[in-house]
């Protein structure tokens, strides 16, 4: 019985998730207290605090590596969403496409060779510049004439090691590559995202944030998003992956993807119908909120056509105050001016779909500080990301959260939007995967 339940794959991840999480930290707390507490007597005072040192950053390493990590196995094992078994009438496909799979092509800038070979370079360069910092950090105590130079070296090795980490990112951005074209795509089989192309490179930058005073912070769950060398976007599609993998529709000037989502590409005249065609065949719909003009037609639009169990909404860390007032005007006014015919069938005969208050907007900080999913009836809930947990005012730049990552601060956000989806499969019997 026990070789058969560990046979279950999803089992598998969540054991896997358990003992990342509870047991790793502990070993790795326990070695580290074994290693400072023998033999304390044979080392100089210097060498002591190096080698202190030196434990501890390794072991809090691997435990702020290991809680998350095991935090996100545990969750991609904790659902079920089985294969379609049926199919819309007007998206169904034949046999001979569902059997071709996604044709995909390489971008102008793509090199799977160079991505490769950068992913490869990267592990040498992260290894040599931890090294590197380690050896000057060992040479500065005990304080000596020669200590400033130590630590100019310490700090080289940092700086060498941010950079590793992102020769490891710019490598993925080459092997990940688009889809020639969305009709590939099987109805129910993927997650579409949707946002404004202005703000792909700020989700890659791996870069502080700023409160909307303008102070430069980090925000809670930043430094799990830096340390892994995974973007945003990657985040989320870790996040989202038990429902499907993330499509997106790439910017028509691309000539490097961006890694998380697989991108397809569409005319830059005709992109409405396309997109509205993407909607309507994605087993879920993800937006990222955003005052630009193709963001607000793609929100009105998913609240015309889709059901509202599925649709999701990211609200980002840095959206202000008023431009989310502005955003919720604006939605409301588009939607009011839809003929009848148009609206969807899903909303209340007397009142239209509308975005939740949310008090908490321009109050707090991070990637995604929020997530607004729907409930049968439309009635919007929006439910604050866990590593967000302590307003900017009130702690000024504490990370209050230097163990999570963006993955798993959206977990608390996406749990309820999981279990709607799941009674609205099972209720309509369109189950997908």
């Amino acid at each position: 019985m026990l070789l058969a339940f560990l046979a279950l794959y999803k089992t598998r991840l969540q054991l896997a998730g358990v003992l990342l999480r509870a047991v790793v930290p502990v070993l790795l707390a326990g070695l580290t207290i074994r290693i400072l507490l023998s033999n304390p007597g044979k080392s100089s005072g210097g060498q002591r605090t190096w080698l202190v040192g030196l434990v501890l950053s390794l072991s809090t390493a691997g435990i702020f590596w290991a809680l998350p990590y095991g935090k996100k196995l545990y969750w991609r094992g904790s659902w079920d969403f089985p294969y379609p078994r049926t199919t819309p009438p007007e998206l169904s496909r034949s046999q001979d496409d569902a059997q071709q799979g996604p044709p995909y092509t390489l971008l102008p800038g793509q090199s799977l060779l160079m991505g490769i070979g950068m992913w490869l370079a990267g592990w040498p360069c992260c290894l040599g510049a931890l090294g590197l910092s380690f050896w000057g950090l060992r040479h500065i105590l005990p304080v000596s004439s020669t200590s400033g130079f130590f630590g100019i070296v310490a700090m080289v090795g940092v700086s060498v090691f941010n950079q590793s980490r992102k020769l490891f990112l710019k490598g993925r951005r080459h092997l990940k590559v688009p889809m020639a074209s969305p009709d590939a795509l099987r109805p129910g089989s993927y997650v579409l995202y949707l946002r404004s192309f202005e703000d792909d490179k700020a989700r890659t930058a791996l870069k502080h944030y700023e409160t909307p005073h303008g102070t430069s912070i980090f925000p809670g769950g930043f430094v799990g998003l830096v340390a892994s060398s995974r973007d945003e976007e990657e985040h989320i599609a870790d996040t989202l992956r038990p429902v499907g993998p993330l499509v997106a529709v790439g910017a028509p000037d691309e000539v490097l993807p961006f890694a998380g989502a697989v991108r397809t590409y569409l005319p830059k005249t005709s992109w409405h119908q396309p997109v509205r065609d993407l909607m309507a065949r994605a087993r879920l719909v993800t937006l990222t909120l955003g005052s630009s003009a193709g963001t607000m037609w793609e929100l009105s639009e998913a609240m015309r056509i889709l059901p509202p169990q599925r649709l999701l909404l990211f609200v980002p860390g840095m959206i202000r105050e008023g431009e989310y007032a502005t955003i919720r005007k604006k939605n409301e006014r588009a939607l009011r001016a839809l003929p009848e015919s148009g609206r969807n069938h899903t909303w209340k005969s007397d009142t239209l779909p509308s975005l939740p208050d949310c008090a908490s907007v321009g109050r707090f900080t991070g990637p995604v500080i929020g997530v607004i999913h729907f409930s049968a009836d439309w009635e919007p809930t929006f439910t604050r990301t866990a590593g967000t947990g302590v307003p900017w005012e009130t702690l000024g730049n504490v990370d209050s959260f230097p163990w999570e990552n963006l993955c798993t601060s959206l977990i608390r956000g996406l749990r309820p939007a999981f279990e709607q989806l799941v009674a609205y499969e099972e209720e309509t019997g369109w189950h997908c995967g």
